[in-house]
């Protein structure tokens, strides 16, 4: 049985949650945003490079909206049909992209970097954009990317999307996933987020791109990594009005991004990941307390304090991700990716990975 010593410094960690929830708020709030674009800009050509593995659904969605966008340049449209089983290629060709179809997986590749890559060869834009099938973009998204890119002498950038959440689970654990991750970006990193990466079509080639980092799970974090040590500048910006995503269908698909992310994060971060890990773990404190309650371990008082503590922690972060009415539950949200993580971790310690997509990352 915990000790009540133990209980009682681990329902005092709750207490940290509020300054490092308002350090992290203030984090995601100082990321820059796009400039508006100007009117009659003409912009040079644009490759938007869409990996796709079974994606046909959210094709649906996404290249409509796609063929509705005021970009003043060329503009191509490439989806990389990953050796999908569903009707990835038919629905691309039906939209009028040009469809790359990919059937077998490279030894050393990941799925994703491979079609990335893929379809950076055959592009022929000055500018390239990877995109993930499951997001929506404003008409003018893509046209301020590259313009705001080339005002500010940028080798590229990436942006931080709205997140859809649709059911409470999902939202409390994406509220508090976002809560750590903003513990440790800091607005002047080279941070790229997969879901929108644009880089110019030299700095792409001259670094080797996916190629370099051919190998890694959490691509985007990889290569943003090794842009900065080649010296190259790739910002990331708040993009929450140029797109939005929703990431995972179901709680399964959920458990498994957030065992990836957890997994494979601080690897990259270092040691810059220890507040995202104080503050998760504080979120997650007040459940150890109910605990310590419930077995007679600790005074009951104790309960009130720290679930009040999490709860305005949450209370930010839970107006961007559903409601600030599901504040006292970030608890549960912090516990889930807590699970997960660990999850991710060991089966990255016994190098069985995890099952995305069909395949073994």
């Amino acid at each position: 049985m915990p000790r009540f010593h133990d209980l009682r410094r681990n329902a005092m960690l709750t207490f940290a949650a509020p300054p490092l929830a308002f350090w992290s708020d203030q984090q995601y709030r100082a990321l820059p945003r796009l400039d508006p674009l100007l009117p009659d800009t003409s912009l040079p050509s644009l490759s938007i490079i869409i990996p796709a593995r079974n994606e046909a659904a959210n094709l649906l969605r996404l290249l409509p909206a796609l063929q509705r966008l005021r970009y003043p340049g060329p503009l191509q449209i490439i989806v990389v049909d990953d050796d999908s089983s569903d009707l990835t290629g038919p629905v691309a060709r039906a939209y009028g992209a040009r469809v790359l179809r990919l059937t077998r997986l490279p030894a050393g590749w990941s799925g994703k970097t491979h079609a990335c890559h893929a379809g950076a060869s055959v592009s022929m834009g000055d500018w390239l954009l990877f995109i993930d099938a499951d997001i929506d973009l404003s008409p003018d998204g893509p046209a301020r990317a590259v313009a705001h890119a080339r005002r500010h002498e940028l080798d590229g950038l990436s942006l931080f999307l709205c997140q859809e959440c649709r059911n409470p689970l999902e939202q409390v654990a994406m509220a508090a996933a976002h809560a750590g991750l903003f513990a440790t970006i800091h607005p002047t990193q080279n941070v790229l987020n997969g879901q929108f990466i644009l880089l110019h079509r030299e700095t792409y080639f001259d670094s080797g791109g996916f190629a370099a980092v051919c190998d890694q799970p959490q691509e985007d974090l990889a290569l943003g990594h090794h842009l900065a040590t080649l010296g190259f500048t790739t910002p990331v910006l708040n993009g929450d009005d140029v797109g939005s995503v929703h990431m995972y269908n179901d709680t399964v698909a959920l458990a498994k991004g957030m065992a990836r992310f957890g997994a494979q994060t601080p690897r990259w971060t270092g040691w810059r990941s220890i507040p995202t890990f104080i503050l998760v773990t504080a979120l997650m404190s007040p459940l150890v307390t109910l605990v310590g309650v419930l077995l007679g371990q600790l005074d009951r008082r104790w309960l009130p304090a720290t679930w009040l503590a999490a709860t305005i922690a949450g209370l930010p972060w839970m107006q961007r991700f559903g409601s600030s009415a599901l504040a006292p539950a970030i608890p549960f949200g912090a516990l889930a990716i807590q699970l997960a993580a660990v999850w991710g971790i060991t089966n990255r310690a016994l190098g069985r990975g995890l099952s995305w997509k069909g395949r073994r990352v």
